[in-house]
């Protein structure tokens, strides 16, 4: 067994970065104003069912003697230094998720194991094993020549991962330092942890190629999530990290570009993979530039969110994306096993064959799709709203018992309400009174979407035309499809201007979705582009019973000619660039700097249809760039002579938006 000797880390995290100190961060047990709320908290988030311990799952009850938030909870009150990580706080706060089924580490394997073949014998580093069930499936799979357990609880573990440890023979080896900060990783490169890597130089291109010798497993689960620096959480946070120090390469991207493959909360770390067009922030575009990320496993559907928690993306187009996943994953020889499948994939499996294999369908024909479905028993869980399955449910209800009562649409085209009575005596006269009233607000708000998605679709014959205009020359032929153009323009903005101000941005969303999903490059999005539809793992399958995820990311190299301080340029960047990203790319652009859209003439990316790019530059919002179309941007933005003065730095964006001054920038200015 190896036990690297503790190592004073020096502060990783920059000095500009504004963060809230550890010891200023409220417990998730501490009500406001400091005072100790641990039996409401007990009651309200670890229930019964979340702490439950299922009997095919013996290791749930082992956790449970271990973890237990009420065993945790005895563990001293310890105060941060500043450079001390998440494994030293209160216990009782935060609990380490852990896999208890060995069936599911088995079908993943099972499933997607070839795509890990090509590290068969390698090195693995293993972030918080905990009680070690998937580092000993991974490690049976791979036989790799060295498996380092990065484990800051090893007392708490030491019964499961000590016969690992002193086995004869023996690859494993346990290095017990904190894996929440940067500087742990650091120092296992500086201390030959691993003997048969070789740290390469930033500058050699072989930096910047893959190593399949090297493979980061683990686990970034904390049950509830756990706060991080300056991010929300903890898991978002390393993930963040340990993808752009490939671009540099820091941390264990020293030995060159490795891949991670790593568990997480689902509702912890969605908002990382952009699952809609509305969803692509700064944060979610870098991630989608810096490296190449695959679900293995995803949770069962949980019920649409609505508002800002929502992905905003319309369930046609979710459908679609499932369908085209699950055509490359039998392409491949990948079948997605009947335990490891959620209705949702019998849904798409049925609208591939509504659609003719084409996955594509109208808002009208997906709604009608679902509310037979829904009345059929058949629950759409996340893909209509909460509501509308409870209105769909009443009148399922309603329907078999008095299958006589009219329950069909109270309001006519203009919307206009028609009265119906209720009999007295009816049993049911209350609940159908509530069920009239509520038809017509449900009824208005499937109009409006329906208004919406019309005007997506003349949205979408403007790219259509645009495609053809682009490659026409100059004649009377252009010269008629340009004024068709023009008409075009001029219904995309009635429709705009006929909208309810609520609905005003949904028509553009729509189109961005569909250009996003169909056209080239296609799909726009990570998640859309998926090589196999991930395996559905059950809650009671991770004690405390969770939702996870296990994410692959597979680094990309940095721009071909890009110095290793490209990546900064290019975060901040973007930065500023996506502070608007449904706005149209010209637009944006003179926001970040006046003037600044004269650099889109020097990127021939953004008006070139086969590369995502569009003819009419306010129909290309932010949120559609390209990686190519991003790279372009920044290159033609570091070379433009009329930059504001003060702003030629790979950080002034980021202190920009934040209201403070770079440095170099007059305080008056």
């Amino acid at each position: 067994m190896m036990r690297i000797r503790p190592i004073i880390p020096r502060n990783v995290w920059r000095g500009n970065i504004s963060v809230r100190q550890w010891n200023q961060a409220r417990s998730v047990a501490t009500a406001p104003g400091g005072k100790r709320a641990r039996s409401k908290e007990q009651h309200h988030y670890w229930t019964d069912e979340k702490l439950s311990t299922p009997a095919e799952y013996p290791l749930s009850a082992a956790m449970a003697e271990r973890i237990h938030p009420n065993k945790e909870e005895a563990a001293p009150k310890k105060r941060r230094t500043r450079n001390e990580g998440a494994a030293i706080v209160k216990g009782g706060v935060h609990v380490r998720t852990q896999i208890v089924s060995p069936d599911l580490c088995d079908d993943v394997l099972k499933y997607a194991g070839h795509t890990l073949d090509k590290h068969k014998g390698c090195d693995i580093l293993d972030i918080n094993p905990g009680a070690g069930l998937w580092s000993q499936k991974l490690h049976e799979y791979l036989q790799p020549r060295s498996h380092v357990l990065l484990e800051p609880r090893h007392e708490k573990f030491k019964d499961f991962l000590d016969p690992l440890l002193t086995a004869p023979g023996s690859k494993y080896s346990l290095v017990d330092q904190d894996p929440t900060v940067l500087q742990t990783y650091r120092d296992m490169v500086a201390n030959g942890v691993f003997p048969h890597q070789t740290v390469l130089d930033a500058e050699d291109p072989k930096a910047q190629e893959p190593n399949n010798t090297l493979l980061v497993t683990g686990s970034l689960a904390w049950d509830p999530r756990l706060p991080g620096l300056g991010f929300d959480s903890m898991a978002k946070q390393l993930a963040y990290h340990f993808a752009s120090a490939a671009w540099t390469n820091d941390l264990f991207h020293a030995y060159g570009m490795v891949r991670t493959l790593l568990w997480v909360q689902h509702d912890d770390f969605s908002g990382m993979i952009a699952q809609s067009i509305n969803e692509m922030t700064k944060t979610n575009r870098l991630m989608q530039m810096l490296q190449d990320t695959t679900l293995f496993i995803q949770p069962e559907r949980a019920s649409r969110s609505t508002g800002r928690a929502s992905s905003g993306r319309e369930p046609q187009y979710e459908i679609e994306a499932i369908v085209r996943a699950l055509k490359k994953g039998k392409e491949n020889g990948m079948e997605l096993p009947s335990h490891r499948r959620d209705h949702i994939h019998d849904f798409a499996e049925e609208v591939d064959q509504i659609s003719n294999g084409t996955g594509v369908t109208s808002f009208q024909t997906i709604q009608d799709y679902l509310r037979t479905q829904q009345l059929a028993g058949r629950n759409p869980i996340g893909l209509l709203s909460p509501g509308l399955i409870e209105y769909y449910d009443f009148m399922r209800r309603v329907i078999n018992v008095f299958p006589q009562v009219d329950l069909n649409d109270p309001t006519d085209a203009k919307g206009k309400r028609t009265k119906r009575p209720v009999p007295p005596d009816h049993p049911y006269k209350d609940d159908i009174r509530k069920f009239y009233r509520e038809s017509t607000g449900m009824a208005l708000t499937q109009r409006k979407k329906l208004l919406a998605a019309s005007i997506a679709d003349i949205g979408e014959a403007i790219y259509k035309l645009e495609c053809k205009i682009v490659d026409m020359p100059d004649g009377p032929e252009k010269a008629a499809a340009m004024a068709e153009l023009s008409d075009l323009e001029t219904q995309w903005k009635q429709g705009l201007d006929s909208q309810n101000a609520n609905y005003a941005k949904v028509p553009a969303t729509e189109i961005d979705d569909r250009l996003a999903i169909r056209s080239p490059p296609s799909p726009r999005l990570q998640s859309d582009s998926r090589p196999f539809e991930p395996l559905v793992m059950r809650k009671n399958e991770a004690w405390p019973q969770s939702r996870l995820a296990l994410v692959s990311a597979e680094p990309f190299p940095r721009p071909v000619g890009g110095s290793p301080d490209f990546y900064e340029w290019a975060r901040d960047f973007i930065f500023g660039l996506f502070a608007h990203p449904s706005d149209g790319i010209n637009h944006a652009l003179d926001k970040l700097q006046h003037g600044l859209s004269d650099i889109i003439k020097d990127c021939p990316s953004l008006k070139d249809p086969k590369k995502g790019g569009r003819l009419q530059m306010e129909h290309l919002r932010v949120r559609m760039l390209t990686s190519e179309m991003i790279l372009e941007l920044v290159e033609a933005y570091r070379t433009w002579p009329f930059k504001e003065p003060g702003s030629d730095s790979n950080q002034y964006f980021k202190y920009k938006h934040a209201g403070q001054t770079w440095i170099g920038q007059s305080a008056d200015r």
